[in-house]
């Protein structure tokens, strides 16, 4: 994923078109992986993938796992999005001092400083505690990326 390249991420939307986040699509049977906060909206959600293709996604069709601040939608196979799925890293955990790649308005590096508990909260004022999130230094560009409801949401991953 070259520097703006967000060709491979999904965008994930409610049905009335706003922005829920973004995530990435992530095995062979086309299941994306986002943010938790991303579907804490009761509803379907429409999720936009490449070359225009659309899905709806039903609320059966996601598994929320807050304490892990993730979710997985179900899009009900690989060619529904027509997006190429992305590795998921294998080390336990990014070390301070190494680098994320996010996408924030384009893909960033991000410099991780280390963990920390954080809490978001959903639309419906629940606070979800998250227990080791990490801290990033980056840019101003993609500080606002990652505030909520901004373009980052959903769609962090690992560097090399």
């Amino acid at each position: 994923m070259g520097s703006g390249d967000r060709s491979k991420l999904v965008s994930i939307c409610d049905q009335a078109g706003r922005p829920r986040g973004t995530g990435f699509v992530a095995d062979d049977r086309g299941t994306v992986v986002t943010a938790h906060q991303a579907v804490t909206s009761p509803g379907p959600l429409l999720l936009h993938g490449t070359g225009g293709r659309t899905c709806s996604v039903a609320p059966d069709d996601i598994t929320a796992l807050p304490a892990l601040g993730l979710a997985l939608l179900r899009t009900g196979g690989p060619d529904a999005l027509a997006a190429e799925p992305l590795p998921i890293g294998g080390r336990e955990r990014p070390e301070p001092g190494g680098y994320v790649d996010i996408a924030a308005h384009g893909r960033r590096e991000a410099r991780v400083l280390g963990a920390t508990p954080a809490t978001y909260t959903g639309p419906d004022g629940t606070g979800h505690p998250v227990p080791d999130a990490l801290e990033l230094a980056l840019g101003t560009d993609g500080r606002e990326a990652l505030r909520s409801g901004g373009a980052a949401l959903g769609g962090p991953r690992p560097g090399p």
